[in-house]
């Protein structure tokens, strides 16, 4: 009897030192396993975004920023003629082209499918945060965070590809992170590979966040192979997970370049897809020529080089639309992805160093990216990883620690001061009227944000 009694307290010491480094994104059993869903307070916080990504978003008519492009590259998808910018995938300017055949081809025709698609992301991006920590708290700060890093709510109120790219992929890696929850996983999967595919076929953004989640699968089955839990997507093979998640995604974004040749007028050097990639890379490295606005990957990480989409009197008033993050969250996030990462391999919590890891490799291709001119929408991704990072932090190491009462009570008020400060920039964030012809200079806060 002794000696059972001992095997069983040994087995039960096994499974507390082993449970939290479960290869899947789902937390240990034990934790969060009664809390609900917070759907309706997710629905709360979505609303609220909606509304400030659609109220007055036509109020400035004329094209903003890089919209000087992106029209007259819908105008040519509707007339059916020929490709314009074609530097860039196609999906995002047809999509644009489709909101302003059925919108009209006015400023809100423009840009209501960039509003629809900040949403559907940011609406993945708490039911991704929901799904991997199981933690209502962790789920609602990330939306709240996400909605109010300044960089979402710009995006969503000008017509450019970025946004159409970041809803597919963030609904991707909803998608996927729910397959491995053991429910419907191989339509799950495939329904994440698809969406991933769609991503790339807006902009090339997507691509290394794509392989990140490839490889969290691949290392995930060979954790299981060495007996440390179960598979990502339970019984699917690797090959069939490849197949999904590789193969699938790279058919429909080559799928997506053969409406090229429904124009009336392709281009001469378009003999097919697979060619036309290296033209498009040719034509990515050609830009050469310098802009007041162009910045580098350590910019965008300490929020140094913003970019002024808008600043003019129009109809009457001063306004301005400023591309710029939250600096409470641009600067706290980085203490977070420390912080996530610390939790990751110190504590097993996978879904910490996930998102540590995804944030990475977003901003790893423009380590590594040949191309000379990029600019600081390019982090568009890493905002919104380092978002559900500093979610996690907070919640890890302060929702649910000791002493509960104070520390959460810093918690809240680095909530309120996040959601303050992002009231404070709305109107620059939303081209709202201004004071005067220096108004920016109470947003402007250091010289290089001028």
């Amino acid at each position: 009897m002794q000696s059972r009694t001992m095997a069983i307290a040994w087995a039960s010491a096994c499974r507390y030192r082993l449970g939290p480094m479960q290869p899947h994104l789902q937390p240990p059993a034990d934790r969060h396993d009664h809390a609900r869903d917070p759907w309706g307070w997710m629905l709360l916080v979505l609303f609220v975004f909606s509304c400030l990504a659609t109220i007055g978003v036509a109020e400035v008519s004329i094209p903003i920023f890089d919209e000087t492009h992106y029209i007259p590259a819908a105008r040519a998808w509707i007339e059916g003629e020929r490709l314009l910018n074609p530097e860039h995938p196609v999906l995002g300017k047809q999509i644009i082209a489709l909101s302003m055949r059925l919108l009209g081809d006015n400023a809100f025709g423009w840009r209501a499918g960039s509003v629809l698609f900040s949403c559907l992301a940011l609406w993945a991006t708490m039911r991704m945060t929901w799904l991997a920590s199981r933690s209502r708290f962790a789920a609602l700060a990330a939306g709240l965070f996400a909605a109010t890093n300044f960089l979402l709510l710009v995006q969503a109120r000008i017509a450019m590809l970025d946004t159409y790219m970041l809803g597919f992929l963030m609904l991707g890696c909803w998608a996927l992170i729910a397959a491995t929850g053991g429910r419907q996983v191989r339509a799950r999967t495939a329904l994440a590979g698809l969406l991933f595919g769609l991503a790339l076929a807006a902009k090339w953004n997507a691509a290394p966040v794509i392989a990140f989640a490839g490889l969290c699968i691949f290392l995930g089955n060979m954790r299981a192979r060495l007996g440390y839990g179960r598979r990502p997507l339970g019984a699917m093979t690797i090959f069939e997970a490849f197949g999904w998640l590789a193969l699938l995604p790279l058919a429909v974004y080559l799928a997506s370049f053969e409406t090229i040749d429904m124009l009336a007028q392709p281009p001469q050097r378009f003999t097919g897809p697979i060619d036309w990639q290296l033209y498009m890379f040719e034509l990515q490295e050609s830009v050469m020529k310098t802009h007041p606005y162009m910045s580098t990957w350590w910019q965008w990480v300490i929020d140094w080089r913003p970019i002024w989409y808008f600043y003019e009197e129009y109809e009457g008033a001063w306004r301005g639309m400023l591309f710029v993050g939250n600096p409470l969250q641009m600067w706290g996030g980085l203490i977070a992805l420390l912080a996530c990462g610390w939790l990751g391999f110190a504590k097993g919590r996978m879904d910490c160093l996930v998102v540590a890891g995804a944030w990475l490799a977003a901003l790893g291709m423009w380590i590594a990216a040949p191309k000379p001119v990029q600019f600081y929408y390019h982090y568009l991704i890493c905002a919104q990883f380092l978002a559900i990072a500093l979610a996690l932090t907070l919640d890890a190491v302060v929702w649910q620690r000791m002493f509960k009462r104070i520390a959460r009570g810093w918690a809240i008020t680095f909530m309120v001061a996040n959601v303050l400060l992002f009231a404070w920039f709305v109107p620059i964030l939303t081209t709202m009227p201004l004071a005067s012809k220096i108004s920016f200079a109470d947003y402007a806060w250091f010289d290089n944000w001028r």
